[in-house]
């Protein structure tokens, strides 16, 4: 049906064409959006899906970048002039990576005009409480952002109880919200809380022995909150999946989902939700295999249940530049985790921000590095 519409539009638009003495047909059908014309030659229009995703990054470098500070976790977002406003968290240099993630991390909000910068330092949105008894103490850190339904911007980010003691187990997810990107941003709830390790024992992250991480949030057309997350059940053998909850108000109460997301035998994380061409999609890091240090995508059509095997959605950043001589010490080597998408106004990723393992040249913190989605760009790649 929807092939006979298509063939019945376009002889009604080559007559069209005939009749009002045109003879660029090609140039009627780009109007239309069915082909593009770049300089004479008529190019089929592409959008993007998941199966191109991989093929349409074009590789821009790193964006952000602050000698003293380790900079990880991004959310890009647009505000309603078009601006990017890109929140990290970041920790200093030091701290050592692999200690200050957890114990002195804060989110950060930078701004620019475009994607690719320049970015410039707005403040310090959130830290730990240094107090003892609090959940968010320290390790403020896993920080995304989402445009609402409602237009309000909701930050989720974790925290934990004290970096150091009851370190993994007592990580938990919190939420803040503002009505515009340059806030002012306060705590949902509890003092930001909302959502912790299961109580119920049938649920498959019940005793998690990492807490629950890895936030990211997916409004759903139909009133409903996905709220994705990271957990690991205790036991020899177990590994890091994802998992689901479910609210009916982006505040909550979150009801959760009892299986994961996908039976997999090595670690997934890093989770970032989005919808595309009427699907749910989970961008998420690949922690093992021979793809480690690249990314992957899984779909579902409910966003609850996901196909098990996922599609290849990027590579570690020395598939896309040279690596460079010397590079001072950050997190694994060359591998780009935490994935993140700016959406367009209409909700189409068109970047894909990523923090690289491996500082940049002469640089002594991890940073930002990006991609622009281009369908039909994998020309421009190595």
């Amino acid at each position: 049906m929807k092939f006979n519409i298509l063939v019945s539009l376009i002889g009604s638009v080559r007559q069209r064409a005939i009749e009002f003495g045109s003879i660029n047909f090609r140039q009627l059908l780009a109007a239309i959006g069915l082909f593009a014309v770049v300089d004479g030659e008529t190019i089929k229009a592409q959008s993007l899906t998941s199966t191109n995703f991989h093929d349409a990054l074009v590789a821009k470098g790193f964006v952000l970048s602050e000698n003293d500070w380790h900079i990880w976790c991004n959310a890009p977002v647009l505000d309603d002039a078009g601006r990017v406003h890109l929140f990290v968290s970041r920790w200093p240099v030091k701290d050592t990576f692999a200690l200050g993630w957890h114990t002195s991390c804060e989110i950060a909000h930078y701004k620019a005009d475009r994607p690719e910068g320049p970015y410039n330092y707005m403040g310090t949105v959130l830290k730990g409480t240094a107090v003892d008894g609090s959940w968010r103490k320290a390790g403020t850190h896993n920080v995304t952002v989402v445009r609402l339904p409602d237009q309000r911007y909701a930050m989720l980010f974790i925290g934990n109880s004290d970096g150091i003691r009851g370190f993994p187990a007592n990580q938990k997810i919190g939420m803040m919200l503002a009505s515009s990107p340059d806030g002012p941003w306060k705590l949902a709830g509890q003092d930001g809380l909302i959502l912790d390790i299961p109580a119920d024992p049938a649920v498959w992250s019940h005793g998690s022995v990492v807490g629950v991480n890895n936030p990211t949030l997916l409004p759903m057309p139909d009133g409903r909150f996905l709220l994705y997350y990271k957990a690991m059940k205790p036991g020899k053998g177990e590994v890091r999946r994802m998992g689901v909850a479910v609210a009916d108000r982006v505040e909550g109460p979150y009801r959760f989902e009892k299986e994961p997301l996908a039976a997999n035998e090595g670690t997934i994380e890093d989770g970032f939700a989005f919808r595309l061409n009427g699907e749910v999609c989970l961008l998420v890091t690949d922690c093992h295999g021979a793809g480690y240090g690249g990314g992957m995508i899984y779909h579902s059509r409910d966003g609850i249940h996901f196909d098990p095997t996922p599609i290849r959605a990027y590579e570690a950043v020395d598939h896309y530049v040279k690596r460079w001589p010397n590079p001072a010490k950050g997190w694994t080597p060359w591998v780009l985790q935490r994935p993140a998408l700016l959406l367009g106004k209409d909700g189409t990723p068109t970047h894909l921000f990523a923090p690289c393992g491996t500082p940049p040249e002469g640089k002594q913190g991890t940073a930002t590095f990006l991609f622009e989605l281009k369908p039909g760009a994998a020309k421009q790649n190595p």
